[in-house]
C-alpha cells in the first residue's frame, strides 16, 4: 500500500534560515528534518506551542478578579461621609491592592533560554520577498492532518505558519511569533488595571491620611503589573505577527 506524501512550504527570514542550517550542519542532519522534529513537538504541546512564554489562564483570571474587587471599592470611597467609613474603606483597598501585586506577579514571562526579546526581531511578518527562503517539508497525509489540527487549536490559520513558529521557538530563531491568547487577555487585564489604579490614586489623594497609608500599596501594585506587562512586550510575542 503507497504512503501519500503532504507538503508543507515553510518561509524563513534569511537570518533565521542560516541559524537552522547551521544547526542542522552541526547534527548531520536536513532542514526538513529539523521542521518535522519542531513540529512533531508543537503537536506533543498542550497548547500547540513550542517554548512560547505565556501565564495560565488560571493566573490571568485572578489578576482579573483581583482587579474586579479594587474596582467594586472606588466608588465606596468616592461615596463615603464619615471618616469610620473612609477607614474601613481604605483598609479594605489595602487589601484589594496587595492583592493586585500577587496576582500580577503570577503572570510575570520568563524567557526560554536562547529566546530573542521582540524588540530585537524584525518587523511582522507581511509578505515574502527575495530576503526569505523556503524550507519544502513533506511528511505523510495523516501526520499533516495532525498538524493543521495543532495549528488550529493554537490559533494559527496556516499550517506553515505554525511549522515556522515551532521552529522559531526550537531553535530560538530570530522570527516574530504570534501571542498566546492567554498573552493576549494579560494585555487587556494588565492595561485595565493600569487604568483602575490611576483612578484609586486619584481618589486617595484627595485627603492626606489616604495618601501616606495607600501610598506603598499603591506603588507596589502599579510597580508589580507595570514589570509583568513588560515581561509580556518583552517575551510574549509580536501581537501583529502572521497566524
Amino acid at each position: 500500500m503507497s504512503v501519500r506524501i503532504a507538503s508543507v512550504s515553510v518561509w524563513l527570514p534569511s537570518a533565521a534560515h542560516t541559524q537552522l542550517a547551521r544547526a542542522a550542519a552541526s547534527e548531520d542532519l536536513s532542514l526538513p528534518l529539523l521542521a518535522r522534529r519542531a513540529a512533531a513537538r508543537g503537536v506533543q504541546a498542550a497548547d500547540g506551542r513550542v517554548e512560547m512564554p505565556a501565564p495560565s489562564f488560571e493566573a490571568v483570571e485572578r489578576l482579573r478578579t483581583a482587579g474586579y474587587g479594587l474596582n467594586r471599592l472606588l466608588p465606596a470611597l468616592g461615596g463615603a461621609t464619615t471618616e469610620p467609613q473612609e477607614a474601613a474603606i481604605v483598609e479594605r483597598l489595602k487589601i484589594a491592592l496587595n492583592g493586585v501585586s500577587d496576582a500580577a506577579q503570577k503572570i510575570h514571562l520568563q524567557p526560554p533560554p536562547g529566546a530573542p526579546k521582540i524588540s530585537t526581531l524584525p518587523a511582522a511578518d507581511s509578505k515574502v520577498d527575495d530576503r526569505w527562503k523556503l524550507v519544502r517539508v513533506t511528511t505523510d497525509t495523516d501526520t499533516a492532518q495532525r498538524w493543521k489540527q495543532a495549528a488550529q487549536a493554537a490559533g494559527f490559520r496556516s499550517t506553515a505558519n505554525w511549522v515556522r513558529d515551532a521552529l522559531a521557538g526550537s531553535h530560538g530563531l530570530p522570527i516574530a511569533r504570534p501571542p498566546a491568547t492567554s498573552t493576549i487577555d494579560a494585555r487587556m487585564v494588565s492595561g485595565r488595571l493600569q487604568g483602575l489604579l490611576t483612578q484609586t490614586e486619584a481618589l486617595a489623594y484627595r485627603r492626606p491620611i489616604h495618601r501616606a497609608t495607600l501610598r506603598p500599596h499603591l506603588e507596589a501594585a502599579g510597580a508589580a503589573v507595570w514589570a509583568s506587562l513588560e515581561s509580556i512586550l518583552a517575551w510574549g510575542g509580536h501581537p501583529k505577527a502572521r497566524r
